[in-house]
């Protein structure tokens, strides 16, 4: 069978990111400033690969023998495939409806895999595709009782049988390499792919984040030994020595971090590797470990310093000040820390919001990033705010811009104190010379 994945994306001057976000994606677009139009071109210029969950459904189609192909265009010859599967976004959703109803006016078998999809199917539906309801490579694991019978699959694929993650398919990396090589210009030069320890977060924030959509709540491990084998496929086939974890949380099971990285130690992978995680689940003796494995970038998520803002949405939070130790101990072992904070949460101001800078340029951890508080269709929040959203489309849900009527800040309130907080925090002179420290030495 022949086989194209479509990963379409719609025409902006900042980057697009699918795989980010739980999945659902987000647009990096900072601000109106000089500086942050040239951040928006320094990050899309320096960071770019598809989502994990398109390249693991390959990995899956891959063992069947199956001819596979990859696109960012929909093709001209649209009747030369037999199956097309699109990854869905939610900054990509008109767009990817928009090819939809091209591409089924021509074929009958047209799948939209992903979180967004699987969590808002009826608009996908009703253009002309089947939508995936879960982890797509579920299905695809089992494709062989589905692939002669594909025009009698429900619009809604669901219900299929589960898969221990421990039995899929190493992500088929090399179709993509075909196509452009991944890069993550801010963990190393070189090739970089994504790659996830487990699947799966029980945390509080679920009220506001997606990652639970499609993973769910519970936290599934996969075994160190197939990572290590995996990693070292991919860095002897394809050369890669910069792998991102995109697991929720990645230090979440102490235990199976620590077994993690001492197989990493062991077989002296000599890797460069990102991981996003939780400050309650870091000590001084974990991030030595986590040193020693080969992370040098860490996200984690701040959101605000103000403890009734970040309680009132469900934030499970370190206090401040052990935020600040944590993040200096770390970057004392030359571990570079990207601090994620959000702006207008419900019940933020602009007093809390700037007291949040205030106390990002009292951490001054290597990179910052200022996102705005976006009500995602799928999770507990959104039906609190379905009726105030001002949104016209859903690609407008980048993060980086408000989508529903906010008490205290106006669309205009938002856009300027965005750029605010990226030209403040990057243009200071202490973050300056901490920079050109760290580049020198």
């Amino acid at each position: 069978m022949k086989i194209i994945f479509l990963d379409l994306y719609p025409t902006n001057s900042f980057r697009i990111s699918k795989d980010q976000n739980g999945g659902y994606g987000t647009g990096n677009n900072y601000g109106k400033s000089i500086f942050t139009k040239f951040l928006n071109i320094l990050v899309n210029r320096s960071i770019e690969f598809p989502p994990l969950f398109l390249v693991q459904c390959m990995g899956e189609l891959k063992k069947f023998g199956h001819d596979l192909e990859y696109s960012k265009k929909i093709p001209k010859n649209l009747t030369n495939y037999d199956l097309y599967i699109l990854a869905s976004s939610i900054v990509s959703f008109e767009t990817d409806i928009e090819a939809i109803k091209l591409i089924s006016k021509s074929v009958k078998n047209v799948i939209a895999i992903g979180p967004f999809a699987s969590s808002n199917h009826s608009e996908y539906i009703k253009a002309g595709a089947k939508v995936i309801k879960g982890e797509p490579e579920m299905f695809f694991f089992h494709f062989k009782k589905f692939e002669k019978n594909l025009d009698n699959l429900h619009d809604l694929i669901e219900n299929f049988p589960q898969v221990d993650i421990n039995e899929l398919s190493t992500p088929a990396w090399d179709i993509i390499f075909k196509s452009y090589t991944p890069k993550m210009k801010f963990l190393g030069t070189g090739p970089a792919v994504n790659i996830n320890a487990s699947r799966g977060c029980p945390y509080s924030c679920f009220y506001y984040c997606v990652y639970p959509l499609q993973q769910g709540r519970k936290l599934r491990l996969k075994d160190p030994k197939k990572l290590i084998k995996e990693m070292k496929e991919l860095m002897t086939t394809l050369k890669v020595k910069n792998f991102i974890f995109r697991d929720p949380v990645f230090s979440i099971d102490r235990k199976h971090t620590i077994k993690l990285c001492e197989e990493i130690i062991k077989e002296k992978l000599n890797v460069n590797i990102c991981i996003e995680t939780h400050l309650k689940n870091v000590d001084n003796q974990l991030a030595e470990i986590l040193k020693n494995a080969g992370v040098k970038l860490i996200y984690v998520g701040i959101e605000s310093s103000d403890e009734n803002v970040r309680n009132n949405s469900k934030r499970t939070s370190e206090k401040n000040l052990n935020q600040i130790d944590k993040i200096n101990y770390l970057e004392s072992l030359g571990i570079k820390v990207k601090a994620m904070y959000i702006l207008g949460l419900p019940t933020d101001t602009k007093e809390s919001f700037l007291s949040t800078l205030d106390y990002a340029k009292k951490i001054n951890s290597t990179y910052a990033q200022f996102s705005v508080f976006t009500p995602y269709p799928g999770t507990p929040v959104f039906q609190e705010f379905k009726n105030k959203i001002t949104a016209k489309k859903f690609e407008d849900f980048t993060q980086w811009q408000l989508v529903f009527q906010h008490p205290n800040f106006t669309n205009l309130d938002i856009s300027n104190l965005l750029s605010k907080a990226y030209n403040n925090y990057y243009l200071r002179p202490k973050w300056i010379i901490k920079y050109l420290r760290d580049k020198i030495f």
